[in-house]
């Protein structure tokens, strides 16, 4: 799989520096499409919203009618409960850019019944730099009316965990280095 998509030029839409040619298309939610049947897409209800209709919803949601446009606050956060592979925070983090925002500073929380689709967004939230606060909850948001809340929980979990974790390898670390002084000094002697 991994040959099949360098072969036909996966990096010319990933592998640019700016987040803003990364972000012109949705990759996760065309090799995804790609790869099901269509019937399994039907069984599924996998509807991929297109990036022209995105682009639109997210305009429309930016300004809300009058001439003057909505201010973004910096550190809000945006849920879409039946997230695909993102679409729509794709067209979001692009328009956002566009206004000279940097995406990062917002909270993303994408929930999707599919995991397959779940794993897609979770890849399309780091080439699209959505920053550290963009988070992908795997779930039935009908069947679990908390989804949102116990996503972001457990990633404030993690992120707890990562930071204990860091400090170990640090003592270790830090342990480490001294304990070759130390042995440096005294066979030196």
């Amino acid at each position: 799989m991994t040959r099949a998509a360098l072969r036909h030029g996966v990096l010319q839409h990933t592998g640019d520096t700016d987040p803003v040619e990364r972000s012109r298309i949705d990759l996760m939610s065309w090799v995804i499409t790609s790869l099901r049947h269509h019937h399994s897409r039907r069984s599924l209800g996998e509807y991929h919203t297109p990036p022209d209709i995105s682009a639109l919803i997210t305009a429309m949601l930016a300004n809300d009618g009058s001439t003057q446009r909505r201010p973004h606050q910096c550190g809000e956060w945006a849920l879409e409960p039946t997230a695909g592979t993102g679409g729509l925070f794709r067209s979001a983090a692009q328009e956002l850019r566009r206004d000279g925002e940097d995406p990062a500073e917002r909270g993303w929380v994408m929930l999707e019944l599919d995991p397959l689709a779940a794993a897609g967004a979770a890849v399309n939230a780091i080439v699209w730099e959505l920053g550290p606060r963009a988070v992908v909850g795997r779930g039935d948001v009908l069947a679990q009316p908390d989804l949102a809340e116990d996503t972001l929980a457990q990633a404030r979990d993690l992120a707890r965990h990562r930071d204990d974790v860091m400090k170990m390898i640090r003592l270790a670390i830090a342990t480490r280095t001294t304990d070759q002084l130390l042995d440096a000094l005294t066979t030196s002697r």
